[in-house]
């Protein structure tokens, strides 16, 4: 997920999206790349919320009927059949790129229909938060160093690299939203890697972590 899907995704008032619209929207938002757009399958989206097919479209017509995505769809100008979906979301509506018929997104390579990232190799491997696609799977190992109990939320945010899963990032997000709307949280509460996620990802201001108990 970029940090300009996830600052978007944490300023969207909670009251403005059902659950499945916020579920859908999550996934949408961590597939996105900055240079290659964002073009999950409609497959991807109901095996990574849980939810059926109905569910994600009425989620999905939900969210452009609010304005916070676009549908852009294509076929190839070759074998004429219908290319994945491009998800425009509403923080990019007026910089982003029309797909072009030879790419697909009118920038690089053709992207993988389930990362949405550009990958032009013959296997479908799963995306991660390193290229820009979808959640990683449990089974992968996180690359950063494990903080110790002594570290702040600051402190390990300064370690290099710093990768959060899917999961850190939405419990993170939620945690964010419930603050800007004047909620409180018990941070001692809150996990260290998810509170390194707000400080590192900037989902609060400095006065905000402070007022939380998130420093």
């Amino acid at each position: 997920m970029s940090h300009k899907a996830t600052n978007w995704l944490s300023d969207i008032p909670a009251d403005r999206l059902s659950a499945s619209e916020f579920r859908v929207l999550f996934h949408l938002c961590d597939c996105h790349n900055p240079s290659q757009g964002c073009f999950p399958t409609q497959g991807y989206l109901i095996e990574k919320t849980g939810a059926s097919n109905g569910t994600v479209n009425n989620a999905l017509n939900g969210l452009e009927e609010k304005g916070l995505i676009k549908r852009h769809q294509s076929r190839d100008g070759v074998t004429k059949r219908q290319k994945p979906t491009h998800y425009i979301l509403g923080f990019e509506m007026g910089e982003a790129q029309e797909p072009t018929p030879k790419t697909g997104d009118g920038k690089g390579p053709k992207p993988s229909p389930k990362s949405g990232d550009g990958a032009v190799s013959k296997k479908r491997g799963e995306p991660s938060p390193k290229n820009g696609g979808g959640p990683s799977p449990a089974h992968w190992r996180v690359t950063c160093k494990e903080p110790v109990n002594n570290q702040t939320p600051a402190d390990a945010a300064a370690e290099k690299p710093m990768f959060f899963t899917s999961d850190e990032v939405n419990e993170a997000l939620q945690v964010a939203r419930h603050v800007r709307q004047g909620g409180t949280v018990n941070a001692k509460a809150i996990p260290l890697r998810v509170r390194t996620c707000i400080v590192a990802r900037d989902l609060l201001d400095s006065a905000e972590r402070s007022a939380a108990g998130i420093c």
